[in-house]
């Protein structure tokens, strides 16, 4: 007998988790007329016509007399639909209901770069070791490497998957040039204001040696293959190669590890490379959210508090610190860091769309919003996880501290069956 998960209970009856949870304990408790069905993961709600009729009716009334008294009703600031496209404040509200978490990237559009540039250098004036040194480091120490892999090719288009501030692969560039080999130079990302501070950077840096080509994307799930399709079609194609970059925590912004891989993918072509440098599964990262081993830290001592950068959309949104508390801690059964806020209050935020669409999302007393997360995967594991996309390991690098890692992978041929 098939059964519902319950995100999906959550997502089409616009309730939350916990409410499911209560209709499963209230089922078990003979309270409702609900059939149940138990796998090794816990307890559901079958898939039934009865079923189905039964939900239906409980949501209906709890939306009818669900007392609103006891929610804070929160209206975005103006400001919030100024920065964030409708298609990206109903993904917000989809995320908030269905997983109750708010997507990373969505705290680095506008304000919320300048949150990300001043910690970036922070991490470069820290004396110990940071996932952007560690990076840094890595492209230095294997540029040998990026060298032999890239030999029969002329024109290198480097493309920057979630750019940032550039700073991780100034030295590369300039390696390129030097070479006389890089031909583009495409910088992709979810942020407009993200984009700029990069193009400042990298004509502060290189003046008119680069040609800097920027795209606005959200690449957990577009592609860019389109950006390339010119070269790929030219005579010189095979004499070509996409050099993409997926650096630091970038993969990490994403609810599932496999999103921004998969759009990767299926974007390059046979003679591409990937290049991927991330944290370690380590003592360290599990005690140390912000991927710096310094335990003085400040950002790191915060844990009754958020950083600028991970309170920027709720600061948007009016969800003011003191209704919820900071939770940050290791999660041993997922193998993720997290940071994430309990609340405190039950609050109801309501979302509005032109002149009478409003779209509300309620948060009961106890609920968790799961800010930031970090898969923890040994090399091992990292590389396991590639291949599973398709892509085949040609090269790789561990720190001398054992800290980073860095891998070159390219995309494995296609056999038709």
């Amino acid at each position: 007998m098939q059964y519902f998960k319950h995100s999906e209970l959550a997502a089409k009856y616009h309730v939350s988790l916990k409410t499911v949870h209560n209709w499963i304990d209230a089922a078990k408790e003979g309270k409702l007329p609900l059939l149940l069905r138990t796998a090794k993961s816990g307890t559901y709600i079958a898939n039934t016509a009865e079923n189905t009729q039964t939900l239906g009716t409980l949501a209906e009334k709890g939306k009818k007399y669900r007392n609103t008294l006891h929610h804070k009703v929160l209206k975005p600031k103006l400001e919030f639909y100024d920065i964030y496209s409708p298609r990206q404040i109903l993904d917000i509200i989809n995320n908030l209901t269905v997983y109750r978490e708010i997507p990373r990237q969505y705290n680095y559009l506008e304000g919320g770069s300048s949150n990300w540039d001043n910690w970036s250098k922070r991490l470069i004036a820290e004396k110990t070791s940071n996932i952007l040194q560690g990076t840094i480091q890595l492209l230095d120490t294997n540029m040998d490497a990026i060298d032999r892999l890239i030999a029969n090719g002329t024109k290198i288009n480097v493309i920057d998957l979630g750019v940032g501030n550039v700073l991780p692969v100034k030295d590369l560039l300039l390696h390129l040039i030097d070479s006389g080999v890089l031909h583009r130079y495409i910088a992709i990302d979810i942020s407009e204001s993200m984009l700029s501070l990069a193009e400042k950077n990298v004509k502060t840096w290189f003046g008119n040696k680069i040609t800097f080509e920027k795209y606005l994307r959200d690449i957990t799930h577009e592609r860019f293959d389109d950006l390339i399709v010119d070269d790929m079609l030219k005579k010189e194609a095979e004499k070509t190669i996409n050099l993409v970059l997926l650096l630091g925590g970038t993969a990490h912004n994403f609810r599932t590890y496999h999103e921004c891989l998969d759009v990767a993918y299926g974007s390059m072509n046979k003679d591409d490379l990937l290049i991927y440098t991330n944290k370690l599964d380590t003592e360290t990262s599990r005690r140390y959210f912000d991927f710096s081993a310094d335990p003085n830290s400040v950002a790191l001592a915060a844990t009754h508090s958020l950083s600028p950068s991970h309170k920027y959309i709720l600061d948007l949104m009016n969800i003011d610190e003191s209704l919820y508390d900071v939770e940050s801690g290791f999660d041993e059964a997922e193998y993720m860091r997290y940071i994430r806020i309990r609340m405190k209050t039950a609050i109801t935020i309501q979302f509005k769309f032109g002149d009478t669409i409003m779209r509300n999302v309620t948060l009961e007393k106890g609920e968790a919003v799961l800010l930031f997360r970090y898969w923890h995967m040994s090399a091992q594991r990292i590389i396991s996880e590639f291949e599973k996309i398709g892509f085949m390991l040609l090269h790789s690098n561990i720190t001398s501290d054992r800290q980073y890692f860095l891998s070159i992978s390219g995309v494995e041929t296609k056999q038709l069956s």
